[in-house]
């Protein structure tokens, strides 16, 4: 005797709901056997994660928010007065070196692939140089304090610019982001955006809480 196909689907889907069913229900039963213990165990990992994202050290970022070639109409003369050419290139960058953690990053380093035509840093402050064998510049701070910024411009005219090759410290080496324009948010839109995550903040606690309550207590709302 055949069954016709409606009659076999409707018992597929039946058995399926049937098996979702019973795995809804081991789960459940493993979950108030071992709540707590799970529980726990997420708690020691979140604090884990926490303590280790927050801890205090020293963190350098390193981005480069500006680079740009000039095409310069001014003509190009070798030594013996002959034109080489009708136009110059001159070509600029600027780079952004951040302490974004929260303990004193000290000697830090920029070191350079080679030593551009110009240097300047921003703020003014004090620093040494020092260039290897190999001719790779070396620019170095004594400190740079938690949140403090430095940024360096670096110029050549007819030759490429060094690349950055590296920027560390005693405590850690640079890390390289991604920075661009954004605009200007209003301080009325920013104290609502926070009052939304606070909003949000609390409610996951709640949520949590009556979790919890529903592991241990084995009731929805721990009564």
């Amino acid at each position: 005797m055949q069954h016709s196909p409606h009659v076999v689907h409707s018992v597929s889907r039946a058995t399926l709901r049937l098996e979702l069913v019973e795995l809804l229900g081991v789960i459940t039963m493993f979950l108030q056997e071992y709540g707590k213990e799970i529980f726990s165990a997420v708690i020691a990992l979140v604090v884990w994660g926490l303590g280790t994202f927050y801890k205090s050290r020293a963190r350098l970022q390193v981005a480069r928010p500006h680079a740009f070639s000039f095409l310069v109409q001014e003509p190009l003369f070798d030594t013996e007065g002959k034109k080489v050419s009708d136009t110059q290139i001159m070509h600029t960058a600027s780079f952004w070196i951040e302490n974004a953690g929260r303990e004193t990053a000290t000697n830090v380093e920029i070191i350079f692939n080679f030593e551009p035509s110009c240097f300047n840093t921003w703020p003014l402050r004090p620093y040494g140089i020092e260039r290897m064998t190999d001719h790779r510049y070396v620019v170095k701070f004594s400190s740079l304090s938690p949140r403090e910024v430095i940024t360096c411009h670096i110029f050549n005219i007819n030759t490429d610019l060094p690349d950055l090759m590296l920027v560390r410290c005693d405590q850690s080496v640079g890390t390289n982001i991604a920075m661009h324009p954004q605009p200007v948010v209003s301080g009325r839109r920013r104290r609502v955006l926070w009052a939304l995550v606070a909003l949000g903040a609390a409610t996951t606690a709640y949520l949590a809480i009556i979790l919890v309550q529903f592991l241990v207590l084995r009731t929805p709302f721990g009564h």
